[in-house]
This record gives structure tokens, sequence and C-alpha cells, in this order.
């Protein structure tokens, strides 16, 4: 799929509802759990209420369209095992909520889990 397909596979999943999402990291750290809702055509990360452990985040962040579609071949590439940390950390600082959502709302059959 192209980036601008998930992309909205990711907007649809999370139309009109509040979603609590884990990270997914690659090593052997645990998740931590983080919020996320649609603004317009954004999405709005912040720290989860119902999932332990949060996210800690100061003020809430702001996921568009244009990082995402940096983003979204990088982490094609991680998931075929390229380490791609130091290159999309050149993008954004993002990138745990970008890979995370992608991971769980990405698909047509969405792998959230149930609120």
């Amino acid at each position: 799929m192209i980036a601008q397909q998930v992309w909205n596979i990711i907007l649809t999943n999370l139309k009109d509802k509040r979603t609590e999402l884990p990270t997914a990291p690659k090593t052997k750290k645990s998740p931590l759990w983080f919020s996320v809702t649609l603004d317009g055509n954004a999405i709005i990360v912040d720290n989860a209420a119902e999932h332990k452990p949060s996210c800690k985040i100061a003020k809430p962040r702001r996921l568009t369209y244009e990082e995402f579609q940096k983003v979204y071949p990088l982490y094609l590439r991680r998931e075929n095992g390229e380490k791609v940390s130091a290159e999309v950390i050149s993008v954004t600082f993002n990138q745990v909520y970008y890979f995370s959502l992608i991971k769980h709302l990405g698909q047509e059959k969405s792998t959230a889990f149930p609120q």
C-alpha cells in the first residue's frame, strides 16, 4: 500500500472515537500507552488515561500526513529489519507514535485494542 492509503485507513479507524494504543518497540523495552484522537485531518497524541504505563507527554502532539508520508517508508524498512533510528529522527521526534499507528490501525481490519 502507498502512504496515502494507509493514512486514510488510520483516519477511518480513528473516526469519532478516542483510542489508546501501545508503542511498538523492536527491543525488549516494554510498550508505553498513549491516546489518539482526530482533529480534522491531523491526529492528536496525548497521555493514556485507561492503560498503564502511559507515555509522559507534556503537551498534546499533532501528527500530520506531511510527516507521515516521510515516516511510512522508514517504517516498512524497519519492519524488514533495517535500523532506521537516525534517519527517522531527522524527520520527526514522534516516530514511536507513527510506528504504532501504522502497526495497530494501518490495515483495513484494525488490530487496535478494544476500548
